[in-house]
């Protein structure tokens, strides 16, 4: 069912004449601040001075030492806590760098434990490109349900007699931690600090996707974002021997087409990325456009931009919630984020989204992203997530008000729900 729901919805993405919710890239608004950004950092990328041998070759294994430099005290700053070059390398993006982890740090026919929902576009890479055995552990308001996921854990564990992977890591437990997709929602401390323990009593790798973090509504010089996984995961602590991996990417704080993205981790498990046969022939995963970036950084290129398209998304989650709150059908609840893309809306048990998206998609042209595409376990049937990246504020809040009046609409004319 889920299969099928996703390749339906993209094939309605595919026409552009219809608008859809969906769409989590940035859109227009934000990629057109680019342009200068982009422009004055190519220009100073391949000035004069620039050594163009060492800038146009494969680059190190790591990537670029001055970009990871760079990045780090990027996000030193607006992480608030300490982040060293060390523990970084380059990738072309999360996507790509969940998939470098999963098959360098572990067999494909091992388990990989998975959030139910998560996002749409791993689940589906997982598991149709990668084949892997995907088993949903269940969340709730306080994020992943640890206590279940232990359970699951144990009963998947590798018994005494049965051959183990040769790989690092028998299994994988894959989050998005802070403000999740789809649901807008952080993890507790306490949850995060379970979650660690169970990585290390099961000896199991946590990657966590950190990929809409620094996209936090709070003010630029009030708090940080809520801290990421690989906080908890203390080297100083007697049973530490790395079991996290925070998966980032630029794709959401500048644009995807660059494809860069980094992974943050400890040397215990990033020597076995950076080791790896592909990038010892191949070198840096993306080293001319790190370059780029690297002098954008230098430059506080990024910090400008990141400042103005936090207040862009804060401008328009505001209002969605606002459309939302005042015109969703009685019954409808929905979930306000404090950073991120999206929001979560829950409908009645028993309203099925997936005839919903069918039945707007015919009489009002729009689509959205419904609940059970998002749901390893078929589950969230009567959810939907609404992507605020995309349109401007006013297409938007014309487009959700558009989306309120179609639910009421379905909901009147199919009574059972």
């Amino acid at each position: 069912m889920e299969e099928e729901t996703t390749a339906a919805l993209m094939s309605l993405e595919e026409d552009s004449t219809v608008p859809c919710l969906a769409n989590g890239s940035p859109g227009p608004e934000t990629l057109q601040g680019l342009t200068e950004l982009l422009r004055t950092a190519t220009a100073r990328t391949l000035g004069d001075q620039t050594d163009i041998i060492s800038l146009l070759d494969y680059g190190p294994e790591r990537g670029d030492a001055e970009f990871r430099e760079q990045l780090a005290a990027f996000l030193s700053r607006h992480y608030g806590d300490t982040v060293t070059s060390d523990n970084l390398m380059v990738t072309c993006g999360a996507m790509l760098g969940l998939r470098l982890i999963l098959t360098t740090l572990c067999d494909l026919s091992c388990p990989v434990f998975v959030e139910d929902p998560t996002f749409w576009g791993a689940l589906s890479m997982l598991r149709h490109d990668l084949h892997v055995n995907v088993i949903p552990a269940p969340c709730d308001d306080d994020g992943l349900d640890t206590e279940a996921l232990d359970r699951l854990l144990t009963a998947h564990r590798p018994k005494p007699d049965e051959e183990r992977t040769k790989k690092p890591f028998w299994a994988m437990v894959y989050t998005i931690p802070v403000f999740n997709n789809p649901t807008g929602r952080c993890h507790s401390a306490a949850r995060c600090r379970r979650l660690v323990e169970l990585a290390r009593q099961h000896d199991v790798l946590v990657v966590a996707e950190d990929v809409y973090n620094l996209l936090h509504f709070g003010e630029e010089d009030g708090p940080h974002p809520p801290p990421r996984l690989l906080t908890y995961d203390h080297p100083w602590d007697p049973e530490h021997r790395g079991h996290v991996l925070s998966n980032c990417t630029f794709s959401k704080l500048l644009a995807p087409g660059l494809r860069l993205g980094w992974v943050e981790g400890p040397d215990s498990i990033l020597r076995h990325l950076h080791g790896s046969e592909l990038l010892k022939v191949g070198g840096s995963l993306n080293h001319y456009t790190s370059r780029l970036i690297s002098t954008a950084l230098k430059l506080g290129l990024i910090d400008q931009h990141l400042k103005r398209v936090r207040m862009v998304y804060k401008r328009r989650m505001e209002a969605v919630c606002r459309v939302l709150r005042n015109n969703l059908p009685r019954g409808a609840t929905f979930f306000e984020p404090q950073g991120g893309l999206f929001v979560w809306v829950v409908f009645p048990p028993g309203c099925d989204t997936e005839k919903m998206l069918k039945w707007t998609s015919d009489r009002h042209r729009l689509t959205f992203l419904p609940g059970i595409s998002t749901s390893p376990g078929g589950r969230h049937g009567h959810c939907t997530r609404v992507s605020i990246s995309f349109y401007p504020e006013h297409v938007l809040v014309d487009l959700v008000s558009k989306l309120c009046r179609a639910a009421t609409e379905f909901f009147s004319l199919h009574a059972s729900v």
